[in-house]
């Protein structure tokens, strides 16, 4: 790339310079020819003034035209004079090479304006005078284009001074333009080849496309970085969970198998909770699988919320009593939500269970309607009175096995999948889902779904 983009900056002063050179040279030669083509007929003009004042007899004798031509063109500088004497209605003389007798017409026809014109590299001007009964013409010539070589030799200096310059600053750009990209380029090799620790070096101060690129690329890394990194705590914890619960179930098996269970009710109690926890964990896994497939199926119907968050709260009371932990629920009035009742059921489940998990004294349970027209929704919050959760892991509670960095004590151990499957339900229903604090200690989770038909 460093190389295509010299020769491209490089071609590119090239070919200005050569369109600048082609025109500003045409202009010059045409301003320079019709300079000297005046000024050879002022001057062409003032000899054949001068040479009027020579005498000629009746017979047309000159003896004396030399001389005073001579001083005549000295005293103009011009060596390159001819005097032509008009006899028998053309000029007599020796004319200049790159004059015809024929461009002189004009003067043997009686014209008493001065002519001019330019043949090959050579310019001309003549002019004619009536002395005495001889008519005279002065005849001047010089080369047309006089200024043209040296315009040439300083638009050939500017020209490579010009050239020489773009080449600087085309190798100066390019360097400057081809070191972010192979930083880039090197840095996403490191990072396809699962090096996610790879970074740009960040330009400060630069606010361009290269320096936005190259923050791309490290806030892709960042993500890819902290994606891997809850992939593996996600594996981990799902096989701790999963190791767990069939540990306790192996266990109390052979002991019952074996005969040396004290208590083989008791025994058979905890198989059957620890299978129920297993179930309630491979159905979290199923349900994000299908959310991440979108193959969920949602069944939409105009449901009142809190008829079904009645029933879920009613499931909740033993292991909240269980707990010391009071469940409130606010406003037994219908609230209608156009939603899926049995995910919006789950939603308010995992919510509520979530909320057991950190409540010291109380989960609280609200419903209500907000917003008219359009914009109406049902609304559901869920409050605890437990440690809270810093603002800074807000953004992210809602991600898998997120582990907040002031991690609060829990009362159980759980997936870690429940909160992300309430974001993605909620979504999915064309709903949100929003944790803020509350006060004095605590955390609200809202749920907001249409209240309408779309």
């Amino acid at each position: 790339m460093q190389r295509r983009l010299f020769i491209a900056v490089v071609g590119t002063v090239a070919v200005a310079l050569l369109l600048a050179s082609t025109v500003t040279l045409a202009l010059v030669r045409r301003a320079d020819r019709n300079a000297i083509q005046q000024v050879l007929e002022q001057e062409a003009d003032v000899l054949a003034s001068l040479m009027a004042t020579v005498h000629f007899d009746e017979d047309g004798d000159s003896a004396h035209l030399n001389s005073h031509l001579v001083r005549a063109a000295e005293n103009l500088n011009r060596m390159d004079v001819a005097v032509l004497l008009l006899r028998n209605g053309a000029f007599v003389g020796d004319l200049p090479e790159s004059v015809l007798p024929a461009d002189l017409q004009p003067l043997a026809s009686g014209t008493e304006e001065t002519i001019s014109g330019i043949r090959g590299s050579s310019a001309w001007a003549a002019a004619a005078e009536q002395t005495g009964p001889v008519t005279i013409a002065v005849v001047l010539t010089d080369p047309a284009d006089q200024f043209l070589g040296a315009v040439l030799r300083w638009f050939g200096v500017s020209a490579a001074i010009s050239l020489a310059l773009g080449a600087a600053v085309a190798v100066m750009l390019s360097r400057r333009l081809a070191r972010p990209l192979r930083q880039a380029r090197d840095a996403t090799q490191l990072i396809a080849g699962g090096d996610l620790s790879a970074r740009v070096p960040a330009s400060e101060g630069r606010p361009d496309e290269i320096t936005d690129l190259s923050a791309s690329i490290n806030e892709m890394a960042e993500s890819l970085e902290r994606s891997q990194s809850l992939e593996r705590r996600f594996l981990m914890s799902i096989s701790h969970d999963l190791r767990t619960p069939l540990t306790s179930i192996r266990g109390y098996g052979e002991a019952i198998a074996d005969g040396t269970a004290d208590n083989r009710g008791q025994a058979a109690e905890v198989i059957v909770s620890e299978a129920i926890r297993l179930e309630r964990l491979v159905g979290d896994l199923l349900d994000l699988a299908r959310l991440d497939a979108r193959e969920f199926t949602l069944e939409y119907h105009l449901t009142d919320v809190v008829a079904v968050g009645r029933e879920v709260c009613a499931g909740f009371a033993r292991n909240a009593a269980d707990r010391n932990v009071q469940m409130r629920v606010i406003n037994e009035e219908p609230v209608n939500a156009w939603c899926d009742p049995i995910r919006v059921a789950q939603v308010v489940a995992n919510l509520v269970q979530n909320a057991l998990k950190f409540a010291d004294s109380m989960v609280q349970v609200e419903y209500r309607s907000n917003g008219r027209g359009e914009e109406a929704r049902a609304v559901i919050t869920v409050d605890d009175d437990g440690p809270g959760i810093s603002e800074e892991d807000w953004p992210h509670v809602f991600e898998r096995l997120y582990v907040a960095r002031h991690t609060p004590r829990l009362k159980e151990a759980g997936s870690g999948l429940g909160l992300t499957i309430v974001a993605q339900l909620t979504e999915a229903m064309g709903g949100k889902v929003s944790v803020a604090a509350r006060q004095p200690t605590g955390t609200r989770f809202t749920v907001e779904l249409p209240a309408r038909e779309p």
